[in-house]
């Protein structure tokens, strides 16, 4: 800021005050810069620094706690439960009530190997009277143990059968592999698909597991391995997206990837993978595509067949497939309710009073919440009179208060920016109210991109697209298969052995992760040669 020098002040009184006046502005400018800024650092401080586990609106305040001490402190002995001595008697005092040790038992599917401990001869004698002891009974523990990832190899032999007239020779047939030629089984390529996608473990781990075992996967194999499957899953992924299409509720989101060689692009560049979420609650469907934009043209790309319902974030690539196919916006309240949250996480104990409106709004959200909480068993039907009945006279107070919060002139720019978020957007946000199978948030489609972002973290980039097409494929059927409570990887491997074999279009819909039963799949699975 220029100060004027005593030399260069005039001595006109009403000049002199024009200056202080505008020094004043300059001042009060700059004062409102450095608010911004310091609000922008204590939160990006918080997102990279702070607690991040939120518990939700309406289970009392909202908490911030670190989950393993929290579970460490509860559980400070292992051993109860391991055995099968009573302890029904013995009991933890802690405030208001009395806690008995849970029972950890061992699940009962897992194979039991016996152990037995006796005594000897000579320990068999009384210590008192010499007499021999005789077997009572016995004292049970047991320790859950493992075997660490065994490789085999799987040698299929094919009979050869000739005619002595020398002119016919038939060879038996063998089902078709999802990569011809290659040293991949099908449940090999679903535990390397699950540990990547599923369990965050890049190839170059997997490539040193396999080393440990002395077989030499290098992770460009593995890459070729996973992009050649894509061809594989891409008629069931066809028959899931016609699902989507066939439904009038779809949730959208998306997240980053980095991919090294995209045409005329810097390898530091940014694409997205796209989720979309939706189909009838029996027929749960998990979409995931790579494109290189985050446009609203792609989004209409995605989008292009759907009509109905989209719940999503108020980003505005999704206006033009809003416009075109006369979409019902439902915007998402996790969205505006963590605007407030995240005043309260940023501000300094001292300053807790400038965060009374965002206060005030997380406990308009509690309430709303808590009645989701309450609706969440309730048939659609149910759902919606619940909804009426209490939550939209919550919504109207809610905007009312947040109306005459504004006009009032908040001097807080964060919670003034919360509001005019939450009044600009009080309709779509609203709008779950008007159907019961809609839910308040777009949290489903967010947990599948947190997943995603679990595992970019170890991978952290593609190397083609190809690659990225090819993550996004497994992406989505990994995904389809856990919303419809597969074993991820029995499912994977089953498909993987029977699509290459499937002559019709009705033996691939039968392998859809809702017309495949978990018994099926176990009993399917169970059907594979090992050792």
């Amino acid at each position: 800021m220029d100060v004027p020098t005593p030399q260069s002040l005039p001595d006109d009184i009403d000049a002199l005050k024009r200056i202080i006046e505008q020094q004043q502005q300059k001042l009060h400018a700059k004062d409102s810069v450095i608010a911004r800024m310091q609000t922008l650092l204590d939160r990006f401080q918080q997102q990279r620094f702070g607690p991040r586990s939120e518990k939700h609106p309406g289970q009392g305040e909202m908490q911030f706690f670190n989950e393993a001490e929290l579970l460490a402190a509860d559980d400070k002995e292992d051993t109860t439960g391991t055995d099968t001595q009573d302890h029904s008697s013995v009991g933890t005092r802690v405030a208001a009530h009395t806690r008995k040790p849970r029972q950890r038992q061992l699940p009962e599917h897992l194979e039991r190997v016996v152990v037995a401990h006796e005594l000897t001869d000579e320990q068999r004698e009384c210590d008192h009277c010499g007499n021999p002891l005789e077997r009572i009974g016995e004292e049970v523990s047991e320790q859950l143990g493992i075997i660490p990832q065994k490789h085999y190899v799987i040698r299929t032999v094919r009979g050869k059968y000739a005619c002595s007239c020398k002119q016919c020779m038939k060879t038996a047939s063998a089902p078709r592999q999802p990569l011809p030629g290659s040293q991949a089984s099908p449940n090999l390529l679903a535990n390397i698909m699950v540990q990547k996608y599923h369990d965050g473990l890049p190839l170059y781990r997997q490539e040193k597991i396999a080393a440990r075992a002395g077989l030499d996967l290098p992770r460009t194999k593995l890459a070729r391995w996973l992009i050649g499957c894509e061809a594989v899953l891409q008629p069931l992924y066809n028959l899931m997206q016609d699902e989507f299409f066939n439904y009038d509720i779809a949730l959208s989101d998306d997240t980053t990837i980095q991919v090294l060689k995209e045409d005329g692009r810097a390898p530091s560049s940014k694409s997205a993978l796209w989720i979309r979420r939706g189909g009838p609650p029996d027929k749960p469907v998990i979409l995931v595509d790579y494109r290189r934009s985050k446009s609203g043209e792609t989004a209409y790309g995605l989008l292009d067949q759907f009509k109905g319902y989209l719940v999503c974030d108020a980003a505005t690539n999704f206006n033009k497939s809003v416009q075109r196919n006369q979409l019902t916006l439902v915007h998402c309240n996790d969205h505006a309710r963590r605007r407030f949250a995240e005043i309260l996480k940023t501000l300094k104990s001292k300053e807790k009073a400038r965060g009374w409106a965002a206060s005030k709004a997380i406990d308009y959200y509690k309430q709303l919440y808590r009645i989701e909480s309450q609706a969440k068993d309730l048939e659609p039907q149910q759902r919606l009179a619940l909804r009426q009945q209490k939550a939209v006279p919550i919504w109207n107070a809610f905007i009312d208060w947040a109306q005459k919060v504004v006009d009032g002139g908040i001097g807080h720019a964060p919670s003034r920016q919360a509001l005019s978020y939450l009044l600009n957007h009080q309709e779509t946000l609203q709008n779950y109210c008007r159907d019961g199978r809609l839910p308040i948030s777009n949290i489903q489609s967010e947990h599948v991109a947190k997943t995603i972002a679990l595992a970019r973290k170890n991978f952290l980039f593609a190397d083609t697209p190809a690659g990225a097409s090819a993550s996004a494929m497994i992406y989505s059927v990994l995904e389809s298969a856990k919303v419809n409570g597969h074993n991820v990887y029995r499912y994977m491997a089953v498909i993987l052995s029977e699509l290459p074999n499937a002559a019709s279009l009705e033996h691939i819909e039968s392998l859809l992760p809702w017309n495949l039963t978990t018994e099926q799949v176990n009993d399917r699975y169970a059907e594979f040669p090992t050792p």
